[in-house]
């Protein structure tokens, strides 16, 4: 197993970035989401998002979204990506439990949506309520562990988390822990289950479910 000191790993992936911009080499998509939209019809449209999750969610689905933070930032320029993160939703509490750069932490759905771009709600391939609950207790007895920046350059910890790799192993799949270069991308979750809700990019237009067949 290839060790790092955690101090090097903050560099490495701002340097990552300022490569990625300075040389070119990222798609627009990566960039949707920099520049924050706020004011009051974003706010009604992110009400909406938060009305269709509560509506068509369950216990131990993920939220995978663009958010605003720094870190979002750096995965979604880096990458080439339109999503950053990946949170686990506890729809009886209305909180996510997701690792952010300070650790792993339980955030109220309302905030975490306030912070996102676009948020896509997916239903893991097994999902029961019975297994959500399940995934819920575990991702919740990881809370407070540290974040694995190592894990984000394909050099993880076994004893730290990024967001990915939490919400995947949350439910049974068996993440690389040991390295190298293995990395589970946010964006993999949308393939890993089926879609309830996606929002889109913001755009002050509050969103609707889909009609249900009559």
């Amino acid at each position: 197993m290839i060790r790092v000191k955690s101090a090097w790993i903050k560099p490495v992936l701002y340097l990552v970035m300022y490569w990625a911009v300075s040389f070119g080499f990222m798609g627009c998509a990566g960039f949707q989401g920099v520049i924050r939209k706020t004011g009051p019809k974003f706010e009604a449209e992110v009400q909406s998002w938060q009305h269709a999750i509560e509506s068509k969610g369950g216990n131990g689905m993920w939220l995978v979204s663009r958010g605003y933070r720094r870190g979002d930032d750096l995965v979604a320029i880096s990458t080439f990506s339109s999503y950053s993160h990946v949170g686990i939703l506890d729809r009886e509490k209305g909180e996510v439990i997701e690792s952010l750069w300070g650790g792993n932490v339980v955030t109220p759905l309302d905030e975490f949506l306030h912070i996102s771009h676009r948020v896509v709600l997916v239903q893991p391939e097994s999902w029961t309520p019975e297994k959500g609950g399940e995934a819920i207790a575990k991702a919740r007895a990881q809370l407070g562990k540290k974040y694995d920046f190592g894990g984000l350059i394909g050099l993880p910890s076994t004893k730290r988390w990024y967001c990915s790799e939490l919400a995947a192993w949350s439910w049974g799949w068996q993440p690389d822990r040991l390295g190298p270069w293995h990395v589970i991308h946010p964006r993999r979750h949308l393939k890993m289950g089926s879609i309830l809700f996606e929002s889109g990019a913001r755009d002050g237009e509050p969103d609707k479910l889909p009609a249900q067949p009559k």
